[in-house]
C-alpha cells in the first residue's frame, strides 16, 4: 500500500489542478506518482514536464531508452515503474522474449550492439557512481553528444524514478497496462 496518502485527482489547488488536468487529457486518468508527487505543486509541474520530454521530445530512440528503463526497473524491483514501462517498451517494438531475456543481456542472442550499449550503461549506472570512461567512449562513438546525453539523462532519471517509487512503495493504478500516453 502506498505510503503516502495521494492527492485527491479533484483537488482545488488552483496550482495541481491543471497539471491533473494536462494529465488526464495525456493518459485518460492521472497517474498515483502525480498524485504523491502534488504534495509539492512545484515538484510535480517540473517532474512532468521533464518526464514528458524525455519519452516525446528527445531524438534518441525511444526503444532504446525503453529497453533500458525496463532493466533499470528490474534491477532496482521498480514493480510500478516496471508495470508501465514494460508496456511502453513493447509499444516500441521490444518483444517480450526481450524483455524477459534482459536479466541474462548478456548471454542472449537477442540483443543488437546498440541494445547491449545501452544495456551495459543501465548496468552502470544502477551499480556504481555512473557510467565508465569506456562506456562513456563507446556510446559517443556510437551516438554523438546529443544523443548521448539524451540516452544518459533518461537512464539516470529512470534510476531515480525507482528510488522514488520503491519508497513510496507505490500502487499500480487499476487498469495501468492499458494505459497511454496521447498526444497533446
Amino acid at each position: 500500500m502506498t505510503r503516502l496518502k495521494m492527492v485527491p485527482v479533484e483537488t482545488a489547488d488552483p496550482d495541481v489542478a491543471p497539471v491533473f488536468e494536462r494529465m488526464k487529457k495525456r493518459w485518460g486518468t492521472v497517474l498515483h506518482l502525480s498524485r504523491v508527487l502534488a504534495w509539492s505543486p512545484p515538484l510535480v509541474k517540473a517532474w512532468g514536464a521533464f518526464a514528458w520530454a524525455l519519452r516525446f521530445e528527445v531524438k534518441a530512440s525511444r526503444r532504446l531508452r525503453e529497453l533500458m528503463v525496463v532493466h533499470i526497473a528490474q534491477q532496482k524491483g521498480a514493480r510500478y515503474e516496471l508495470a508501465h514501462h514494460s508496456h511502453m517498451a513493447q509499444d516500441e517494438g521490444c518483444t517480450p522474449a526481450q524483455l524477459e531475456a534482459l536479466p541474462r543481456w548478456r548471454d542472449s542472442s537477442l540483443f543488437s550492439a546498440d541494445e547491449r550499449l545501452v544495456l551495459q550503461l543501465g548496468d552502470e549506472l544502477v551499480a556504481g557512481r555512473g557510467a565508465s570512461a569506456a562506456t562513456m567512449e563507446a556510446l559517443h562513438q556510437r551516438f554523438g553528444e546529443g544523443e548521448l546525453m539524451e540516452i544518459l539523462v533518461t537512464g539516470a532519471y529512470y534510476c531515480a524514478v525507482a528510488q522514488v517509487v520503491n519508497s513510496l512503495d507505490l500502487d499500480l493504478e487499476p487498469g495501468h497496462e492499458h494505459l497511454r500516453a496521447r498526444n497533446d
